[in-house]
């Protein structure tokens, strides 16, 4: 039997505005109690996401409402997603899967709600052309750098039991994404298995890529980075949620059909070059919310064993192998919650 397998890898930084009132009267003077505005703290990656799509058009508004305070909160990867959504800073972001078990294994109450993308050629393993690498094989012995506990550290060990290679057979470096490039060029690392944007750094220095997760389909293997909200912040703005998701799924859209606009947008934001967008643009595959609330993906809410269930327990069972989480919780189907995904398909 196949199993679907998934993708893409802890500080109090906001304060939570309370406008309340006291009994016999308003908290200042005489006149009615406010209302506590609405917030959220909106995570990205400082890439060319959606949410940066939105902060580029100043449509936080049209996305969450008027009224709603955003902000948005940058992170560097998964288990700083993970450690933020801990501390109550942080109320949602996408990231990969393993960050997110690796969270729910230690108590980290927060929900799977939406894939992001399916992952198939932003995630690649680049090789050195001076390492002599023609093959997965040839990388036994060899120095690969990756960030450890994200959904590229899972696809290489996935990747190399492909090829015979156990966890011993290669030197696995932790290193931070941002700091690969630089590792690379100084020729430290044979090898690299990373994502977009550092994948065409690392071709354009002397860099070939040998192996895309996509490829991990033909041993029946699909990964995707999804979107994780804080379960508190689920509950008390569950439309603020579906608002966002409901959004997300329209610029989706605009991303696919008109790559043009996205492009003169996100280059002026971010000051990026056009192809550096189009590079992002191309490797972005996102899910419709009617295929997510099939078996194939996330499921209807109440079901059981979906292909993203089975996917996390055995990237679980990875993650337990390689000492990065203690022991297995006990069903996965706790963190999931395909509820808005059924109200949008």
């Amino acid at each position: 039997m196949k199993l679907k397998l998934s993708r893409r890898d802890f500080s109090l930084t906001a304060a939570q505005m309370m406008v309340g009132s006291m009994a016999g009267g308003a908290l200042f003077g005489s006149g009615p109690a406010l209302a506590q505005q609405k917030a959220v703290n909106l995570g990205t990656f400082g890439s060319i996401d959606v949410q940066n799509y939105i902060r580029a058009k100043n449509a936080m508004a049209k996305t969450f409402g008027p009224g709603t305070k955003v902000d948005f909160v940058t992170v560097r990867a998964g288990s700083e997603v993970i450690s933020a959504i801990a501390g109550n800073s942080l109320d949602m972001c996408n990231l990969g899967s393993s960050p997110m078990v690796v969270g729910y294994a230690n108590g980290v109450q927060a929900s799977l709600v939406y894939i992001y993308k399916n992952i198939i050629d932003s995630e690649a393993l680049v090789v050195q052309n001076s390492a002599n690498i023609k093959k997965l094989a040839d990388l036994k012995g060899k120095r690969v750098g990756l960030p450890f506990n994200t959904s590229v550290h899972f696809a290489a060990l996935a990747a190399f039991k492909t090829a015979g290679l156990g966890v011993n057979d290669v030197q696995l470096i932790n290193m931070r994404a941002d700091t690969i490039a630089s590792a690379w060029t100084r020729r430290e690392i044979d090898a690299s298995y990373i994502w977009v944007p550092v994948i065409p750094k690392l071709v354009e220095d002397g860099g070939t890529v040998l192996f895309k997760t996509g490829d991990l389909n033909a041993s029946g293997l699909v990964m995707f980075d999804a979107f994780l909200v804080r379960d508190e912040f689920k509950k008390k703005n569950p439309e603020l949620v579906l608002a966002f998701l409901k959004d997300f799924e329209q610029i989706a859209q605009t991303f696919k059909q008109n790559p043009k606009e996205v492009v003169d947008t996100m280059t002026k934001f971010l000051g990026v070059d056009e192809a550096a967008v189009m590079r992002s643009l191309n490797t972005f595959y996102p899910v419709p919310a009617k295929e997510q609330v099939t078996a194939k993906w996330l499921g209807k809410p109440g079901e059981k064993n979906s292909a993203v269930v089975r996917t996390l327990q055995v990237q679980a069972e990875f993650l337990k192998e390689t000492g990065q989480i203690n022991a297995l919780p006990k069903d996965m189907n706790g963190l999931i919650d395909s509820s808005f995904v059924a109200q949008l398909a």
